[in-house]
């Protein structure tokens, strides 16, 4: 993969997120119809969690900062920021998810091709490029739970 088909991908992959998520009313989109009782705002609350935390997490390895290593499991963070995003309004998740997109399109912009495709460029990353991070939590995980928005 080079740049230009990882932004392709992002790109394609949001303009899919999107028309799924225009098919819905807000009234829709606040209903707790998804699995665990979710609705599709804590969908969205979801991709802007974990878009922020790629965004985070590139700030710290491009400072040569160690992430944290204690980290709680995926499982529990999802109920972390689960809980913290259940009093936010629809539009506060909306605009704080798209804030988190636009961060993290922009690092995929904005970073070298070394810093994105290069396995061995962050060593944090154990061998893997940092764009499989960008992809896992941009397009790769909007099509992970594209069938939760189709039921």
């Amino acid at each position: 993969m080079n740049k230009t088909e990882l932004l392709t991908n992002i790109r394609a992959g949001r303009k899919q997120l999107e028309v799924a998520v225009a098919r819905f009313s807000d009234e829709q989109l606040l209903a707790p119809r998804l699995h665990g009782g979710w609705s599709i705002k804590d969908l969205i609350a979801h991709f802007g969690f974990w878009e922020g935390r790629i965004v985070t997490l590139y700030g710290q390895l491009l400072r040569d900062e160690a992430p944290a290593a204690d980290e709680p499991p995926v499982d529990e963070l999802n109920a972390q920021a689960y809980a913290q995003d259940q009093a936010k309004s629809l539009d506060e998740v909306r605009r704080e998810e798209r804030a988190a997109y636009l961060q993290l399109l922009s690092i995929a912009v904005d970073a070298s091709d070394d810093a994105l495709f290069n396995p061995q460029h962050f060593a944090w990353t154990h061998g893997k490029p940092f764009a499989e991070w960008i992809e896992n939590n941009t397009y790769g995980h909007y099509e992970e739970h594209a069938d939760d928005m189709k039921r």
